[in-house]
C-alpha cells in the first residue's frame, strides 16, 4: 500500500467536503464480449468468455455469462481442438463469436522458458534453542540469502515473474516456516516505478515480483533474494533424517507482454500514485489494460522453469 493512501485522505478531507453530488449516468453502452485466457506450456487451453456491463447494472454484475459463444483457437495458422497442448514459440490466435454480443479476437505468442543458472545459498542462524532428552528437539531461526541467475533468451523482449513455495517435511514432528521475501534488496523488481513513485511506495507491503530483460537482454542476471526470520521446529525422540527434508521451490515464469502489462496495470491501480489520486477524486481512474479487440479481457501466455533448494544439509549440522 502506498504512503499516499494514508496521507492524502487526511490532507484533503476538508478541501473536498461539499464537492460531491449524486450523479446518475445515462450511458448508451452496448455490451461486448470479454475474453480471458492464461495459456501455459503443456496444459490445455481454456478460454473464459463473458460480456461487459455498466457498473450500475447490478443484475449483470451478478450474472454476465454468455451462453451462445463459439470459440475457435488457431495455432501457427491451423485450427486446433480442445486436446491441443501449447508449446514454446506457438503463435496463438483466438476468436470468440456470439450472435448476441458480436466477436472478440486476441493473439499471443507463447514465450520460451528461461533457464535458471547458478543458485547460491547463504544461510545465517539468528537464534537457536535445543532441548534435552530427545535426539531431535530444537527451534532454529535463520535468514536465507539466495543468488539466483536468470539466463535470458536472446532475440526476444522477455518478461518474467518469480514465485516460490516452501517444502515441508512429510511429518507432523517437524515444520519449516518461510517468511516473506524482502524485496528491497533486489532493485529489478522496481524497474517499472519512476523516481517520484519510488519515494511514495511503502516497501513493507510491496510484493511485485515481475520484471523485464531490458537491463540484461541476451545475458544473465543475478537476483538477490533475502528471506529473513525463517523458522524450523522439530520434536522427535529419535533421530530421523527425513525430518530435515525441507526447502524452497522457485518458479521462474517467462510471461507474454500482455501478462506483464496487465500486472503493471494492477500495480498502478492498487499501489501507484495514480490509483491513490483517483481514490480521492484528484485524477481519472486508470483505464483497464486489455489486448482483446473489444477492449475487454486479457489473453496471456507463460512458460515455467522450476528449481528446488534443499535445506537438509544446512539443518543436519545441528543434530
Amino acid at each position: 500500500m502506498a504512503i499516499l493512501k494514508y496521507i492524502l485522505p487526511i490532507l484533503l478531507a476538508t478541501v473536498l467536503t461539499g464537492c460531491y453530488e449524486d450523479f446518475n449516468p445515462d450511458v448508451d453502452t452496448k455490451p461486448v464480449l470479454c475474453m480471458n485466457s492464461l495459456i501455459t506450456v503443456g496444459e490445455p487451453i481454456y478460454v473464459y468468455v463473458s460480456r461487459s456491463w455498466l457498473f450500475t447494472d447490478k443484475q449483470a454484475a451478478g450474472n454476465h455469462q454468455v451462453t451462445d459463444a463459439k470459440v475457435t483457437v488457431i495455432v501457427n495458422g491451423n485450427v486446433v481442438d480442445a486436446d491441443y497442448l501449447p508449446q514454446e514459440g506457438d503463435k496463438i490466435y483466438i476468436i470468440a463469436e456470439s450472435r448476441t454480443y458480436g466477436t472478440a479476437t486476441a493473439e499471443v505468442q507463447v514465450p520460451f522458458a528461461a533457464p535458471i543458472g547458478k543458485v547460491n545459498l547463504t544461510p545465517t542462524v539468528t537464534d537457536i534453542w535445543k532441548g534435552l532428552h530427545y535426539e531431535m528437539l530444537a527451534d532454529i531461526t535463520f535468514d536465507l540469502n539466495f543468488e539466483l541467475d536468470v539466463v535470458d533468451h536472446p532475440g526476444y523482449d522477455n518478461y518474467y515473474n518469480l514465485s516460490y513455495e516452501k517444502n515441508n517435511p512429510d511429518s507432523n514432528d517437524a515444520k519449516f516456516t518461510l517468511n516473506r521475501l524482502d524485496v528491497k534488496l533486489e532493485p529489478i523488481f522496481k524497474e517499472h516505478i519512476d523516481v517520484l513513485e519510488s519515494i511514495m511506495v511503502d516497501e513493507e507491503s510491496y510484493d511485485f515480483l515481475y520484471f523485464s530483460d531490458q537491463q540484461f537482454a541476451g545475458k544473465a542476471y543475478t537476483l538477490h533474494l533475502n528471506f529473513t526470520d525463517n523458522y524450523y521446529s522439530v520434536s522427535s525422540r529419535y533421530y530421523d533424517e527425513s525430518l530435515l527434508d525441507c526447502g524452497i521451490t522457485f518458479c521462474l515464469s517467462t510471461i507474454s507482454r500482455s501478462y506483464y502489462n496487465w500486472a503493471v496495470y494492477k500495480w498502478n491501480v492498487t499501489e501507484g500514485i495514480i490509483g491513490d489520486l483517483a481514490e480521492v477524486g484528484l485524477a481519472e481512474s486508470k483505464w483497464g489494460y486489455s489486448n482483446v479487440s473489444t477492449g475487454a479481457g486479457v489473453v496471456a501466455a507463460k512458460s515455467e522453469t522450476q528449481y528446488t533448494v534443499s535445506l537438509k544439509e544446512f539443518l543436519k549440522q545441528f543434530f
